[in-house]
């Protein structure tokens, strides 16, 4: 049995992933939940009341505190390149939110302070390679031949600042985040089809568009365009262009369109969340698709938090995760690169 590891979250902005921690640690033996710092008072109230915990208006404070061995931080984006690497120089593990800055120097200093005090640190946006390991399974067997293109469609709703509050708030501000739909929705599968590529993206070309939230100050959609050196290339649509049942929420968000598609040399397989059976495949020369459904295992159930497990089976083994920082920073420079090439309307060279 190891250690009870304690875990204490640093911001409220990204407050239903604090609120989705919180809830399954009651009935988890490796961690508990030990405080919360956030600068709203009421809400921080709110937070601490629910779980029968300390919250701190100060940061500093809950950081410097012997019983916090791992901080989730779900502050707005702003807030997250200095809160890392304070984390960091306390000594704390981290589960990192997403995106993880607002400029590419703050994800290198990031990087480095992790690096510096030796510390592990697991990222949200790269949590589809921990979820998808049968595709990766797949294709590392060959079933699909060669893979050779991706798409992904990813379309919900603006997420809400507060439960029920009905405002897009800090996610759409262009003072607290580095861009809209395109990042905060897609940089997930950025980093996902990095992943699967097994390459790095040398070309990317992109736009960006408000169609549907036309008086927020960022893009409500985005459509990027990507290719890697080994040849692969990919397309992403990311988009809060769904409006049901009401513009901004309900968080979490209960109405999406999430579809990722792969084309190999010798099959196809359609993933589509949200939907039983949610996956197809189509090998070469069958006379038709088949579809499988996914259980939720092993991190559908309240009582294994996630990606909390995953870090702290990191921590206990000293194993390397590939959820890491460094591949963070490499997604999130990939994501900056599409909204250059969407300022610029010009295709953007990546050099590694």
């Amino acid at each position: 049995m190891s250690r009870r590891w304690g875990v204490a979250v640093l911001g409220l902005g990204h407050w239903y992933s604090a609120f989705g921690l919180a809830r399954a640690l009651p009935g988890y033996a490796r961690a508990r939940l030990v405080g919360a710092a956030w600068h709203d008072r009421a809400q921080l109230d709110a937070f601490t009341s629910a779980f029968d915990v300390p919250g701190f208006e100060d940061y500093d404070a809950l950081l410097a505190r012997d019983d916090v061995d791992i901080v989730q931080i779900a502050a707005p984006v702003v807030e997250i390149p200095e809160l890392t690497i304070r984390a960091a120089r306390a000594g704390k593990h981290i589960l990192l939110g997403k995106p993880m800055a607002m400029r590419v120097d703050q994800a290198d200093a990031m990087v480095a302070a992790v690096r510096d005090a030796g510390v592990r640190c697991v990222a949200f946006q790269g949590q589809m390679r921990l979820r998808a390991g049968s595709i990766r399974a797949r294709l590392d067997r060959g079933d699909l031949g060669d893979l050779v293109v991706m798409h992904q469609t990813g379309r919900w709703s603006i997420a809400e600042d507060w439960q029920n509050s009905g405002r897009p708030g800090w996610f759409a501000d262009p003072a607290k985040v580095p861009g809209g739909a395109l990042i905060d929705e897609g940089i997930y599968w950025i980093d996902f089809f990095r992943y699967l590529a097994g390459s790095e993206v040398v070309e990317v070309d992109a736009q960006t568009a408000n169609l549907v939230h036309r008086d927020i100050g960022v893009e409500d959609w985005g459509l990027a365009f990507f290719r890697f050196a080994n040849g692969i290339v990919a397309t992403l649509e990311a988009s809060w262009t769904i409006c049901a049942p009401r513009p901004s929420g309900p968080s979490p968000k209960q109405n999406s369109v999430v579809r990722l598609e792969l084309v190999g040399t010798r099959g196809e397989l359609v993933e589509q969340w949200f939907r039983d059976p949610g996956r197809g495949v189509l090998a070469a020369g069958a006379d038709n698709w088949i579809f499988e459904r996914q259980a939720e295992a092993p991190f559908g159930g309240t009582q294994v938090p996630f990606p909390l497990d995953h870090l702290i089976d990191c921590i206990e083994t000293g194993r390397e995760s590939p959820a890491s920082i460094e591949e963070a920073r490499r997604s999130f420079i990939v994501a900056m690169a599409a909204y250059e090439a969407a300022r610029g309307g010009k295709v953007v060279r990546l050099s590694w």
